[in-house]
């Protein structure tokens, strides 16, 4: 016989360190990836909207600011709306649910949601408000 004897418990902390990394590291490697879906899906929602805010508040009322001498600078209600509308549908967000503009003055404010699916966990709704002003000068 030699002078080595083999225990039958050995390579048991093997088996447990196994177990232990299945339940403790893949829930959260889930968690991850399902945290930096949500963070860049909100990283896109909002650049979406403040995009499509911008591009409606440069919608200038071009018939008042011709017949005043360019004088009287102001928004055009009606077709900042449109552009931005139009920007939030052309930007094919996926997930991108109803929106709402408001134009006041010469403000244009959209709020908007998206809907991301997620990993594991489901859906998360994530919603945004961003507002823009148009601006006028040299």
């Amino acid at each position: 016989m030699s002078g080595l004897t083999r225990n039958p418990q050995q390579g048991q902390i093997l088996v447990l360190a196994a177990i232990l990394m299945t339940f403790f590291f893949v829930p959260l490697a889930v968690l991850v990836v399902d945290t930096g879906l949500v963070e860049s899906s909100y990283a896109q929602l909002n650049e979406t909207v403040q995009a499509a805010a911008e591009d409606g508040a440069s919608m200038l009322n071009e018939g008042l600011y011709r017949s005043s001498n360019s004088r009287i600078v102001q928004l055009d209600p009606v077709l900042a709306r449109q552009v931005t509308d139009q920007a939030l549908r052309v930007s094919r967000l996926p997930g991108l649910g109803p929106w709402q503009v408001d134009v006041r003055g010469t403000t244009v404010s959209v709020t908007a949601k998206v809907t991301v699916r997620l990993f594991v966990l489901g859906n998360a709704t994530l919603t945004t408000s961003e507002s823009a002003r148009l601006a006028y000068g040299q």
